[in-house]
């Protein structure tokens, strides 16, 4: 199994801080031994999240002894022992007893002799008879697909359901006699209709009910400053599914379950906050959906706008004011800055001069490939889709400089009908350098860039392409 090792800022710093040992006793002593490994080369490497990072180095000897040894100990978690290939040789847990050696048996894992390390016995054990469970698993699943018959699908069916149950039978039991690194791992690979913790005097009378004692108990047990929730690669998946399932996908109703989130992680140079902090910021500074960059912004003037953390290099935090700054003005619901421009003959023609239902903003360049590419194809909708409404095109051509190459694209492609125009060299009124920033204001880093606004300037569509802006004027109706 191949594996990609992601370095960020953070995680080399975060992964390396642990608990410093009093005494002369390596705070870590871990051994691990297999004929396979006789002099050749080998990484520690653990979990960040959905990333993983190389710790240590450590080169075998003739009898195939590694030994990572520190006066630390390891944060716990799931650590992996990674050949030269950046392939994973073997998987094991680091608890809070860190002494211990392991003896890996590749071909036949039930014969991995452990010693020291109950722990990792349990581990051992459990992917035994994951593997085992598996196995049933694809065969049933491989005979489902090729069976034509509805009672024999019938059968299979119930017969998959039956395995997997066994596994999260498996999971609970160990989770009921057990609050090691172990039983965390097992809470976060739960599924979400477990009813486990519903007492017996509780009901849940409508579909609406169960949905809501699932989403109030989806992260029972779990501790967001434990920082073995991100050794591990499960919590991705745990907080992806939370948000799909059981949150609104509106800015509001994002922004309040990530700040109950990050509320509850934020707590003194907290890897949790760090990690989460970060990883929302990155999800919605470039969004799936339209609009949901506010939710950004929200976090921005929450966590970042007036807050320094000794964790956050100053560059990153110079990349959020800048991404702030090129977001505020131009969000959907909000007013559209005024563009001081002049027509092709020097007139002022201002954006506000233009009176119509719908306007189509465009920033383009006449010598951008990928421009004319797709100014002809914006035409083509302007005089086909967008014909039977009272739309203009606002075309902002940021290279003034190619006049001649201007003039010729428009007349090539038969842009006339459109509103030409370009940075003017002078604005007369008291405006600042701000309010004539239209690249700042708009958020223009490539050409062509699109906005859809309404008759009173106020944007209702940005980010998508201007082929979906019908299906937006019509919802307006």
């Amino acid at each position: 199994m191949n594996i990609s090792f992601i370095l960020k800022f953070l995680i080399l710093c975060s992964l390396s801080s642990c608990t410093t040992s009093a005494s002369k006793t390596p705070g870590c002593l871990v051994e691990l031994q297999s004929d396979a490994y006789k002099n050749k080369s080998f990484y520690l490497a653990s979990h960040f999240g959905t990333y993983q990072t190389l710790l240590d180095t450590v080169a075998a000897d003739i009898d195939g002894r590694i030994v990572f040894k520190k006066k630390e100990k390891y944060l716990s978690g799931i650590y992996m022992l990674v050949n030269d290939m950046k392939e994973i040789e073997f998987e094991f847990l680091m608890d809070e007893t860190q002494h211990f050696k392991i003896e890996p048996n590749a071909e036949t894992p039930s014969k991995t002799i452990i010693y020291n390390s109950p722990l990792n016995i349990d581990f051992r054990n459990f992917n035994v008879f994951l593997n085992s469970q598996q196995t049933q698993l694809q065969l049933l699943q491989s005979n489902l697909e090729t069976t034509k018959a509805q009672n024999e699908k019938e059968i299979l069916q119930k017969k998959i359901e039956t395995v997997n149950a066994k596994i999260i039978e498996y999971k609970q039991n160990y989770i009921a006699s057990n609050s090691n690194t172990l039983a965390l791992f097992f809470k976060l690979t739960q599924p979400i209709d477990d009813f486990s913790s519903l007492s017996k005097s509780e009901k849940l009378n409508s579909k609406k009910d169960s949905i809501s004692y699932l989403k109030t108990h989806y992260f029972d047990g779990l501790d967001f400053n434990d920082p073995r929730l991100l050794r591990n690669p499960f919590l991705e998946s745990k907080i992806s599914t939370y948000f799909d399932v059981f949150v609104p996908n509106t800015v509001d109703a994002i922004t309040k379950e990530i700040t109950v989130l990050l509320d509850e992680a934020n707590t003194p140079e907290s890897e949790m906050f760090k990690y989460m902090s970060l990883r929302f910021m990155d999800l919605y500074g470039t969004p799936k959906k339209m609009g949901h960059d506010r939710i950004f912004l929200n976090l921005y003037t929450r966590y970042f706008k007036s807050k320094t953390y000794a964790w956050l290099p100053l560059a990153q935090q110079e990349f959020f004011n800048s991404k702030a700054r090129r977001l505020e003005h131009n969000q959907i619901g909000s007013k559209a800055k005024e563009l001081f421009m002049n027509t092709m003959d020097g007139k002022p023609f201002y954006l506000n001069d233009l009176k119509a239902d719908y306007i189509v903003l465009v920033f383009w360049d006449p010598t951008c490939g990928h421009c004319q590419t797709e100014i002809p194809r914006i035409n083509q909708l302007y005089t086909t889709e967008w014909k039977t409404f009272d739309l203009s095109i606002y075309a902002v051509n940021m290279n003034s400089e190619v006049g001649e190459a201007w003039e010729k694209f428009i007349s090539t492609h038969g842009l006339n009908s459109w509103n030409h125009v370009a940075p003017a060299k002078e604005v007369s009124g008291n405006y600042s350098q701000k309010d004539v920033d239209y690249q700042t204001l708009y958020n223009v880093e490539q050409t062509p860039e699109f906005y859809l606004l309404d008759k009173n300037k106020t944007i209702i569509a940005k980010d998508i392409d201007p082929a979906d802006y019908l299906k937006v004027i019509e919802r307006q109706y």
